[in-house]
């Protein structure tokens, strides 16, 4: 029944990850699986390194322009395809005695405030005891960072561009908002259902017209939706609105009328979210307790909310004629003063996990 899912974690909105764990073999595969440059990778011929002002100045550029943006990969060692472009074309061996990963170390570090978290491996070249490639792996910075010429530039259309002052702005503001990430994932559970149970210590009892005991097989699907503050700051506030098609939901879990309407062709129906909590001031028994006033429970970095939401037995969908990977689960999420942040995951995308 779970053919149709990819079992994997998707994080809505996730770009630009490290490669990490590097080999000359895995460097090959680039050629082999004829991977492009794109925003967050860049090949760079040996040349590239130079020890001349300007050849310096423009190392700054490059490693400045990826964590001014979203991060990536810098290759110093490949040189482009020429015919075939933003494909690798040949290596191109770097001296490692001429050019050290020390030396390309001191030639970043002049950029302006200095960038954390710069990793550099040297990937030894079978071929020669004293040439490698150099892998520069950059992550997405909290501010924006200045090269050696004194300006700021970004990644554009896989080159570095220089940057506008609003950009400028917007990047050195990344550290004053929250920032959220939104994962998502289903549990599966395999229930048994006993029915015709008398309360407990009457069961053995002889007691006349005793209910026949009944064990029935159910299986349910819960929704689990999951906003993490990747941010540098906690967020007071917190607001999301997810909207699910309705075929897919619990007929007993949403009022039709209130909520539902149509998008896309489909009906969908918005649920609203927040970060609120009720705290237990008074338990007088078991079935009596008394709770506060709601208050905003606030959202630490690296912490995170979740929220569920009821689903219907996904083998009931085939008779409807609706399949997974084609349906959106599209989400909108409000943070402080943050920017608004939207997205949307295909259900093809979402891990299933098996709960009995």
């Amino acid at each position: 029944m779970r053919a149709y899912l990819y079992p994997h974690w998707v994080k809505a909105g996730e770009v630009g990850q490290m490669a990490g764990d590097w080999s000359f073999a895995k460097i090959q595969e680039y050629f082999t699986n004829e991977i492009e440059e794109n925003l967050t990778l860049d090949y760079k011929a040996a040349d590239a390194l130079h020890k001349s002002d300007g050849k310096k100045a423009e190392i700054t550029k490059d490693v400045s322009a990826m964590a001014n943006s979203d991060g990536g990969i810098i290759i110093y060692g490949i040189k482009e395809n020429q015919e075939k472009k933003y494909l690798p074309g040949e290596i191109t061996p770097i001296n490692i005695k001429e050019f050290s990963k020390e030396w390309l170390e001191q030639v970043i570090n002049t950029i302006r405030p200095k960038i954390d978290g710069v990793i550099i491996t040297p990937i030894p070249i079978e071929t020669s005891d004293d040439s490698v490639i150099y892998i520069v792996e950059i992550p997405k910075s909290d501010t924006a960072h200045q090269a050696k010429d004194h300006r700021y530039y970004k990644r554009f259309n896989f080159i570095s561009e220089m940057m506008e002052d609003y950009e400028i702005r917007d990047v050195m503001g990344r550290n004053q908002y929250p920032k959220f990430d939104i994962s998502f994932k289903i549990i599966e559970k395999f229930e048994y259902i006993t029915t015709g149970s008398l309360p407990y210590g009457l069961d053995s009892l002889p007691i006349a017209n005793k209910p026949e005991k009944k064990t029935e097989t159910r299986i349910s699907y819960t929704l689990f939706a999951k906003a993490t503050n990747i941010g540098a700051v906690y967020a007071n506030y917190v607001n999301i609105f997810i909207r699910i098609p309705l075929f897919f939901l619990r007929k007993d879990y949403f009022d039709y009328d209130k909520y539902a309407f149509e998008e896309d062709g489909l009906p969908y129906y918005e649920f609203y979210e927040d970060n609120t909590r009720r705290d237990v001031v008074d338990v007088k028994s078991l079935t009596d307790v008394v709770y506060g006033p709601s208050r905003y429970d606030p959202i630490l970095p690296s912490r995170s909310r979740t929220w569920e939401f009821k689903l219907k037995d996904f083998r009931e969908l085939s008779p409807d004629g609706h399949t997974l990977p084609e349906d959106l689960i599209k989400w909108t999420i409000h943070a402080d003063n943050s920017p608004v942040k939207s997205g949307e995951i295909k259900f093809n995308e979402i891990e299933i996990i098996f709960e009995r």
